[in-house]
């Protein structure tokens, strides 16, 4: 048991030099600087050996209570690395975001939508429509173009961006992979 003292936890070298496993002090190092950033708490290190293993760490489980140097720094560098692969999975998980955004704004501004030329016919409708019964109002927007149509039910449209609008509503808003030939 006496060996235990002189031991460290993890590599379970001995050494005269070795460190508490629940003393958490700073060593100005890089998780330092990174927990400065995000003002944590510096950790311990039984603290980096639960966050870096699967392990459990408590006080009264009969392993050696000390640490040497080397492991410590070792330790730090791994809890280092995690934390900054989780932030870029976040940042990178923002940009498909953004992209799949963006590839939906491409569809609506690839879209012909002739919105100057609809506002001109409308105002010029307008005149001659006060005259015309509601029927052939709605007798006019019938007979426009569909050519989009739907794979998977009856419906029909008159632009692209509105047919692949519509196919989220039958994948439940994600869009539909497409098979390369």
């Amino acid at each position: 048991m006496e060996d235990l003292v002189k031991m460290c936890r993890v590599c379970m070298g001995e050494s005269e030099e070795l460190l508490d496993i629940y003393d958490n002090k700073s060593f100005g190092d890089g998780l330092t600087a990174e927990l400065k950033k995000t003002k944590e708490p510096e950790p311990t290190p039984a603290d980096l050996m639960q966050s870096c293993s699967s392990v459990p760490v408590s006080s009264g489980d009969c392993f050696p209570l000390k640490i040497c140097e080397p492991c410590l720094k070792k330790l730090r560098d791994a809890l280092l690395f995690k934390k900054r692969y989780a932030r870029n999975v976040e940042c990178l998980g923002r940009v498909k975001s953004e992209k799949k955004d963006q590839e939906t704004c491409d569809l609506l501004e690839a879209e012909d939508w002739s919105l100057v030329d609809r506002i001109k016919d409308e105002d010029e409708e307008g005149d001659e429509n006060d005259l015309q019964p509601a029927a052939k109002k709605a007798k006019k927007q019938e007979e426009k173009p569909r050519p989009f149509k739907c794979t998977d039910c009856p419906k029909s449209f008159t632009g692209k961006a509105q047919l692949t609008m519509h196919s989220r509503t039958h994948s439940k808003g994600k869009p539909k992979r497409r098979s390369i030939k």
